[in-house]
């Protein structure tokens, strides 16, 4: 039994396969040098075509590298191949090639003896009495694209064709569906009003979030009549996932905003918090900081412009200099009696 691998199927397609111009008998045709396939093989309408004669005898059995047997059927012994300039006398196979018209395989590539080969570069280089053989492979003998109406000639004519579809595996591991336990689940059900979307104006709660201006400070970018003398300009950012947020640029007021001394914690020193622990969970605040009311007299400075209009925020916006620290001062009080022993807190 003979192999011959799945370059010498599909070898036409891709640019990395040795493939080179040859000639039998003044007939030029593809050459395509297979390290894996057994033999050497050529095209049964080639031999029709250059009409070299057949020695037929008991079928050779052929592996293709689809995993499929053929039958060879017949022997071309003796065939002058002339390979750029250089010629090799072959015996081949006759087998049905497809795009491929000749296929020299371990069968001629064991006498060349030592050889160089860069298939990178596509060169073979090898000795033949007292000088040196180099052949050089062409990739632009290449069939990238194959036409519908090409396909159908092939079925029609030799009855088979070929359709090969890669696709890349993934080497993650199924894992069993989670099972919560019953002490989360009823912790869950206890509190699941707090996973529900809030239905009217946030409460009012012991942190307010306040606007302290610099001493002196005028009004800021009054632009046009409005129940606020400030205004800041509004832009939508495109999100990952499609949608649009909205952000309104209060750098001109954060620019006269008195910074906030809160101490907010340090990235590096919360990660050690974690080692040794072999448990985590993580909670993400929907709209976290709308859940933080403004103090009454600082609700104008929130103040931004639409095309619709002027308005301004009730709750505590995304964007001002101090939302981060008023923020993480509320979760630290609701959260005081179990911080550091067990929960972690960044904004």
């Amino acid at each position: 039994m003979v192999e011959v691998s799945l370059n010498s199927i599909a070898g036409l397609t891709s640019h990395s396969t040795m493939k080179l111009e040859g000639e039998i008998a003044g007939y030029k045709m593809m050459v395509l040098i297979d390290s894996g396939a057994t033999h050497n093989f050529i095209a049964c309408r080639l031999v029709e075509r250059v009409g070299l004669p057949v020695t037929q005898g008991r079928g050779v059995g052929v592996i293709l590298g689809t995993g499929k047997k053929e039958r060879c059927s017949g022997q071309c012994k003796g065939v002058t191949l002339t390979l750029q300039g250089e010629e090799t006398v072959q015996d081949f196979l006759l087998l049905d090639l497809g795009s491929t018209d000749v296929i020299l395989g371990m069968q001629w590539l064991q006498f060349l003896g030592e050889m160089k080969v860069n298939w990178k570069k596509l060169y073979m280089e090898y000795g033949k009495g007292s000088r040196r053989v180099t052949l050089q492979g062409d990739p632009s003998l290449c069939r990238s694209r194959v036409a519908l109406k090409s396909i159908f000639k092939t079925l029609r004519d030799d009855g088979e064709g070929y359709l090969i579809e890669l696709q890349q595996v993934g080497m993650e591991e199924e894992r069993e569906p989670e099972v919560i336990p019953e002490v989360v689940q009823d912790l869950l059900q206890q509190h699941s009003t707090v996973f529900q979307m809030p239905k009217g104006l946030t409460p009012i709660r012991s942190r307010e979030h306040a606007i302290v201006l610099k001493t002196g400070v005028a009004l800021i970018s009054v632009i046009q009549p409005s129940v606020s003398p400030f205004s800041s300009p509004v832009l939508l950012v495109k999100k990952k996932d499609g949608s649009w947020r909205f952000c309104v640029d209060y750098r001109a007021l954060n620019k006269e905003t008195v910074l906030d001394k809160f101490p907010i914690p340090v990235v590096d020193e919360l990660l050690d918090e974690l080692g040794g622990a072999t448990i985590f969970s993580k909670v993400d605040l929907k709209s976290g900081y709308h859940q933080i009311r403004m103090k009454a007299e600082d609700i104008q400075k929130t103040a931004f412009r639409t095309h619709e209009g002027h308005y301004e925020f009730l709750v505590m916006p995304f964007g001002l200099t101090n939302a981060p620290s008023t923020f993480q001062a509320l979760m630290n009080q609701v959260f005081q009696p179990y911080l550091r022993r067990f929960v972690l807190i960044f904004f």
